[in-house]
């Protein structure tokens, strides 16, 4: 009973971290001040963020269960693609950070 209280709470986060990262892209593509150079990095979080909770957590559940049976190279590609994509939001975190600290030492500097 544990297991699916667990699955269903992985889906809701998934679905709102889906939704609500397209509608980072949507409002950064519709409204033009909001175009600047940290904020393309915000999105490309955003977009590695939507595959996360599109592709990744759902193979995450699926391996949980016990998806693929049997099935070793199907296993492995499902788990290969989980850490892709969490590496890519975990580095587009970084160049967000990064960026954000250049911004600060170099308007102290100036």
């Amino acid at each position: 009973k544990n297991m699916y209280i667990q699955t269903k709470v992985e889906l809701v986060i998934a679905f709102l971290s889906t939704v609500g990262n397209f509608l980072v892209c949507v409002a950064v593509g519709i409204n033009q001040k909001l175009r600047t150079v940290t904020n393309y990095f915000l999105v490309s979080l955003a977009v590695a963020d939507i595959g996360v909770g599109s592709i990744a957590i759902p193979c995450a559940i699926l391996t949980d269960i016990g998806l693929p049976h049997h099935n070793l190279h199907l296993c492995l590609l499902m788990l290969s693609v989980l850490m892709m994509f969490t590496q890519s939001s975990i580095f587009s975190l970084l160049a967000v950070a990064v960026e954000r600290y250049l911004a600060i030492l170099i308007s102290t500097i100036c």
